[in-house]
């Protein structure tokens, strides 16, 4: 069974007919849409704006903090028509981080997740600390994962810099910066810095930001993302192309504004296909483990589990590029793949890792098996789509679930293709879900 998510909720009153000016922030892109309250419908075009990931020296990955300022404000002026907005809310990628000096000039670029610098500090993190930073943090400390590690690595590294901090802040708390001249972070964010006690107290960490050498009064007040930080100034209104004065939320991580969109419940599973594959679930008995990701939800007291299959559409894009490169996107996703799924081969991928592994504080790496003279591009392919079904299992028991999957949300880009590749999937209710960061956005304002 599978449907198209469009009506989720069904709130009564004045909320269900009230419009807001919805943002996403992803590593790539930043996208924006006018999005109804009362049912996550999208009115009109959804406004894009290409972002630029700079790779300056080996293992760094970073975006520039006024170039994502210019695609916001593009962004939402091509979604902005006539429609009234009466609100602006975020969805951005996490972690992202920078570093504000006392005029709020940003002394960093936005420092993204796929930025490994910090991976010789993790590793001594994890040496000295790792079972208590687990254990109170609810994951391993990870060099993109965990944005104080990556601080702290900087700070080691450019100590001149450390007496003209104010502020530490994830990317949706310094675009409500800009947007209100207010900031916070949310819990969900807050998660993700190894600053704060997510399994313990909800606050930051004393110990940890003396551990990681992190001011505690670099950090803002931790709120749920929900809750309205200020409301927009003109300057940012005519950036944006809205009216001032209107209320802004603070917002939450992309993965949780999905789960919001699709109301996930208890025995839901959301599945977000992409460059990398993540699952999602709630967790109502929340424990830290080595191989997934334990956090805040971002709203209210809610925890999550998350997990990722290293095998995602960038091994897929891969392999398209290296061998079926003659083929459009319809023919090869439309086509050659599903030639494949039952094909036999002794050609296995192993190590899987061709897109590195976000969970590993070590890098990894991938390697073909069992080649040999007649081996065809098709049994590459075949290998990497058995790598991907092998390495799925392997993310849905890290999530340690209780009980079979009540529904599947499925969200991305190849939602179709994943569907039909995952055996299990064909058993359950299925729910396609689309634009699904976006629309979650007006959840945080029910």
């Amino acid at each position: 069974m599978i449907r198209v998510m469009a009506r989720t909720v069904k709130p009564t009153g004045r909320v269900q007919n009230v419009n807001i000016l919805a943002i996403d922030v992803g590593t790539s892109s930043v996208k924006a849409a006018i999005v109804r309250v009362g049912d996550f419908a999208i009115s009109g075009p959804i406004g894009r704006a290409a972002l630029h990931l700079e790779l300056p020296e080996a293992d760094a990955a970073v975006l520039d903090p006024e170039a994502v300022w210019s695609a916001v404000g593009e962004a939402c002026r091509a979604a902005v028509s006539d429609d009234r907005v009466e609100g602006v809310g975020l969805s951005c990628l996490t972690p992202a981080w920078l570093l504000l000096d006392d005029c709020d000039t940003p002394l960093t670029p936005i420092i993204t997740h796929l930025d490994r610098r910090a991976r010789p500090l993790a590793r001594e993190v994890w040496r000295e600390a790792g079972a208590d930073f687990l254990r109170s943090t609810g994951n391993k400390p990870l060099p993109g994962g965990m944005s104080g590690i990556g601080c702290a690595w900087l700070l080691r590294h450019r100590p001149e810099l450390r007496p003209r901090i104010r502020r530490f802040l994830h990317l949706n708390s310094w675009l409500a910066l800009r947007f209100t001249s207010r900031t916070a972070f949310d819990p969900g964010n807050a998660s993700f810095t190894g600053l704060f006690d997510t399994m313990t107290t909800g606050q930051w960490s004393p110990r940890w930001c003396n551990y990681l050498k992190v001011d505690l009064n670099w950090l803002p007040d931790v709120v749920s993302g929900d809750v309205t930080l200020g409301q927009l100034t003109l300057e940012a209104a005519r950036h944006l192309g809205v009216s001032s004065g209107i209320p802004v939320k603070l917002g939450i991580a992309d993965t949780s504004s999905a789960m919001l969109a699709a109301e996930v419940g208890p025995g839901d599973l959301l599945h977000v296909v992409g460059t990398t594959q993540v699952l999602a679930t709630l967790a109502p008995r929340p424990v830290p483990s080595e191989n997934r990701l334990t956090r805040r939800l971002g709203v209210g007291e809610a925890f999550i589990h998350v997990t990722h299959n290293p095998v995602g559409g960038v091994a897929l894009d891969w392999i398209h590029r290296l061998c079926f490169r003659e083929q459009d996107d319809a023919e090869f996703y439309g086509k050659t793949l599903y030639s494949v799924l039952e094909r036999q081969s002794e050609v296995v991928l192993d190590p899987p890792f061709l897109g590195g592994d976000r969970l590993e504080i070590e890098p990894t790496s991938a390697g073909f098996r069992c080649l040999h003279l007649t081996t065809d591009r098709l049994d590459l392919l075949a290998a990497v789509l058995q790598a991907m079904r092998k390495h799925h299992q392997s993310a849905l028991t890290a999530l340690g679930r209780d009980g079979p999957v009540r529904r599947l949300i499925l969200t991305g880009g190849a939602a179709e293709v994943i569907e039909n590749l995952i055996p299990e999937y064909r058993r359950v209710p299925v729910v396609r879900l689309v634009e699904g960061s976006l629309r979650g956005v007006a959840a945080l304002f029910r």
